[in-house]
C-alpha cells in the first residue's frame, strides 16, 4: 500500500474496519482493559455484566466477571472515546464515559458497587489537572498530539521526538536516535508490520526516503525504549508503534497542500567577495486527502488517505 521513490512518493492507505472481529486485532495493534468489581463490602462480584462502546463507531464489547469480580477485555480499539457500563443484578449500576484508550497499554478498571438501595447522586465540576504521561521511557501519542505536532516533512520522527529520550541529528536525512542509540538500532511497524531498513540503504532508519505513511493515516503512535520484555526483541534502541485510522459512524475527511521554494528563501552576499548568494534545488510539492465513513453503520467502515510528494 505504501511506495516510496527518491524523487515522488505516493502513499495510499486503505483501512477497513469489522466492528464485531476485535478478537483478529494483533496484541500490539490493540488495548486492553481489566479490573475488579466489588460489592459494598468488598466482597467480589460475580457474574457482572461490563459493556464497552466505542462511541465513534458504536462497536461494543461485552465481558461478565468471573468468581473473583475480575474480568478483562483485550483487543479493543484504540482511541475513544468509550461509554464503560457496568451492570449488576444485586447492586447498584455504574457508567463512565470518555473513557479513552492508549496503544499496547491496559486500563485498570477497578469499582466497588454501591448496595441496591443507597441512592446517592453526586455532579463533580473541575478541570483535568495538566499532566502528561510522555515524561519517561514510554510515551503514547494520540491524534490530537500527531495534528498539534510541529513537523516540517510530515515525518513521524517528528512527533516521537517530543519523549525526552528521542532527539533527531539534523541533516538531509535526519535520522531519529534514542538514548543515545544507533539510529539503526530502533525498530519500527505500522499496523504491526516491521518497516525497517534491514539492508542498511537509508541512514534515516526507514525503508523508504521519507516517512513510510502519511501522518494523516495514522490514529495513534508509541515509542518504547528498549523494553525489557520477552515479547519485543532485534533491537536495542528504542519500538516505534503506529496504528493507522479507520473510520466512524460519520463522514469525515480533510485535504492539505504544502509547498517550498528556493525563490523564497531571500538573498544573501559572500561575506568574503559580497557576491549576491542564491539557494537552489529547495523546490516541493506536497499534497493529499484523507476521507473516512461508515459502510454499514457500527459494523463496518473504511478509511482510504493519499499523500504525494514531488
Amino acid at each position: 500500500m505504501i511506495k516510496g521513490l527518491v524523487k515522488s512518493r505516493l502513499a495510499l492507505a486503505l483501512s477497513l474496519a469489522l466492528g464485531a472481529s476485535t478478537a483478529a486485532y494483533a496484541a500490539d495493534t490493540t488495548s486492553a482493559v481489566r479490573g475488579t468489581i466489588t460489592g459494598p463490602n468488598g466482597q467480589p462480584a460475580a457474574n457482572t455484566k461490563i459493556t464497552l462502546v466505542h462511541t465513534p463507531t458504536g462497536t461494543t464489547t461485552e465481558i461478565t466477571t468471573n468468581a473473583d469480580g475480575s474480568f478483562s477485555a483485550t483487543g479493543l480499539r484504540v482511541g475513544g472515546p468509550y461509554l464503560v457500563v457496568i451492570d449488576s443484578d444485586k447492586y447498584q449500576d455504574v457508567s463512565k464515559d470518555d473513557v479513552f484508550l492508549k496503544l499496547g497499554e491496559t486500563l485498570r478498571l477497578n469499582e466497588q458497587l454501591k448496595a441496591a438501595g443507597a441512592a446517592e447522586n453526586i455532579t463533580v465540576y473541575g478541570s483535568k489537572i495538566a499532566y502528561s504521561k510522555n515524561a519517561g521511557g514510554a510515551s503514547v501519542f494520540s491524534e490530537d498530539d500527531i495534528k498539534n505536532a510541529p513537523s516540517f516533512n510530515r515525518d513521524i520522527k517528528d512527533v516521537v521526538r517530543a519523549n525526552p529520550l528521542a532527539t533527531t541529528l539534523g541533516g538531509t536525512d535526519d535520522p531519529l536516535t534514542v538514548a543515545g542509540q544507533n539510529p539503526r538500532y530502533n525498530s519500527i511497524s505500522i499496523d504491526g508490520v516491521g518497516l525497517n531498513d534491514d539492508f542498511g540503504l537509508n541512514s534515516n532508519g526507514y525503508p523508504t526516503q521519507r516517512s513510510p505513511i502519511s501522518m494523516d493515516a495514522i490514529e495513534q503512535i508509541s515509542i518504547d525504549v528498549n523494553p525489557f520484555d520477552a515479547k519485543y526483541g532485534g533491537f536495542s534502541g528504542a519500538r516505534i508503534n503506529a496504528v493507522t485510522k479507520s473510520g466512524t459512524n460519520e463522514f469525515h475527511g480533510g485535504v492539505f497542500y504544502e509547498k517550498t521554494s528556493d525563490s523564497w528563501t531571500g538573498k544573501a552576499k559572500d561575506p568574503y567577495s559580497g557576491d549576491e548568494l542564491e539557494v537552489n534545488g529547495v523546490k516541493s510539492d506536497t499534497y493529499g486527502f484523507n476521507v473516512g465513513g461508515p459502510i454499514i453503520k457500527d459494523k463496518l467502515f473504511f478509511f482510504l488517505n493519499y499523500e504525494n510528494y514531488k
